[in-house]
């Protein structure tokens, strides 16, 4: 019976342990959302917070797809990656 009961606890442990850390990457990260005012994006306003996890939803001006488009900055200062909508 001992035998038994070592295996059920750590297999208990395992499955809880898994169930409760969950997937990190799947968390988003809120950035600033940036109007971008010209093509090559070097021209940008901050304006609204976004992810720059993909939600599905692209990210605009108070969440309002009616409003124009946010984008995040790359490493060079571009606003030139897409933003999304944070949940």
């Amino acid at each position: 019976m001992k035998k038994l009961i070592v295996p059920a606890v750590v297999i208990v442990m395992a499955v809880t342990s898994a169930f409760s850390t969950g997937d990190t990457s799947k968390k988003l990260a809120v950035v600033p959302g940036f109007v971008k005012h010209n093509v090559p994006g070097t021209n940008c306003e901050q304006e609204d917070d976004c992810s720059d996890i993909d939600t599905g939803t692209l990210c605009y001006i108070n969440q309002d797809s009616a409003q124009t488009q946010l984008w995040i900055m790359n490493t060079n200062g571009e606003c030139l990656k897409k933003g999304y909508r944070p949940e």
